[in-house]
């Protein structure tokens, strides 16, 4: 399944033409001897969240293919920053790269004056695509969305959502739903997926607005978790139950999807990108990484370098008016 992103009026649908197989033949033409050390693949939240899970698949995928260790880095902290500006800032030679998505690379620069910007990095290709949805415990007195949402308009403020960081899609579009649809609740920054769960166990929190993943819908599977939507423009085919946040009355809250993509620094070899992104395709249709990061989550048709960045610039040219800048 190949989700979207929605952009304005127009849209934009990351399930854009692949890039084929040129890469490959050009790559080899190219007589590039990349890479000729180890590479450093920085991942910008804790470990044990989709973002790394799925940095980990791909690092054991593309280690075999290129013949040297594909490490990963796990380097949270500033909402992604450290993670970015220590990729913006290296060598632009394929030996470090990292895992982009849409808040380190595109809404932290917009809200907060960082050393660099989305014009400072290369894009490679998507790895995964994962909406966000919104979870309550079960001992939560809200059975869906609808029931929720007007408790939380009643008692603006009185609710906490658990987000994964402060600049991500998912807080921002908390930001819309009080900016647009007068519905205000208190998001809670958290490192990701595995803090979100345990303040929601816990009762830290009410509910989670949380990247889906597999360990996601474990919990949905065994009650731990009620669902009450899910941020895509679509309802998702595995959870077939949960309506989208536009059919319970937000029709724009259609952008917390997380894209995972492979980025490096500004100004990379066009043979080591173009070696890259060919053996980033094959792991991407690749049955075993599939099913290690899970089928609905990587696209059916490969996006490439320019799809990607192309995604992250809609993502740019939304966002920057949302948040004021």
């Amino acid at each position: 399944m190949h989700l979207k992103v929605s952009v304005g009026l127009v849209g934009l649908c990351l399930a854009l033409v692949g890039c084929g197989g040129g890469g490959a033949a050009s790559a080899k033409e190219g007589g590039t001897d990349y890479p000729k050390k180890p590479v450093r693949f920085l991942v910008p939240f804790a470990a044990g969240g989709p973002s790394s899970l799925t940095a980990l698949a791909y690092a054991s995928c593309l280690e075999g293919s290129l013949g040297q260790p594909v490490l990963v880095e796990n380097k949270p902290g500033g909402s992604g920053a450290v993670a970015m500006q220590e990729l913006a800032s290296a060598k632009p030679d394929g030996h470090t790269l990292g895992l982009g998505t849409n808040g380190p690379l595109v809404m932290n620069p917009i809200v907060n004056e960082l050393g660099y910007s989305l014009a400072d990095f290369t894009s490679v290709g998507v790895m995964a695509e994962m909406p966000t949805v919104l979870v309550v415990g079960a001992d939560s007195p809200y059975a869906n969305a609808q029931e929720f949402f007007a408790a939380a308009k009643a008692t603006p403020g009185k609710f906490s959502v658990a987000v994964p960081g402060a600049t991500t899609s998912a807080a921002i579009e908390l930001k819309r739903l009080k900016d647009e649809y007068g519905i205000e609740v208190t998001a809670v920054p958290t490192a990701g997926n595995a803090e979100m769960t345990t303040n929601l166990l816990g009762g830290h929190v009410d509910a989670l607005f949380i990247t889906d993943h597999s360990d996601v819908a474990a919990r949905i599977e065994d009650g731990s978790f009620k669902p009450l939507a899910i941020s895509s423009p679509e309802r998702a085919a595995w959870y077939p139950q949960v309506p989208t946040l536009a059919e319970v009355g937000f029709k724009e809250l259609v952008n917390a999807v997380s894209v995972f993509g492979v980025i490096g620094p500004k100004g990379m070899p066009a043979a080591v990108l173009s070696k890259l992104e060919a053996e980033l395709e094959t792991c991407a249709a690749d049955p075993a990484i599939v099913e290690q990061i899970g089928d609905r989550f990587v696209p059916d048709e490969f996006d490439g370098s320019e799809e990607l960045q192309t995604a992250f610039t809609a993502m740019q040219d939304l966002y920057k008016p949302i948040l004021g800048q």
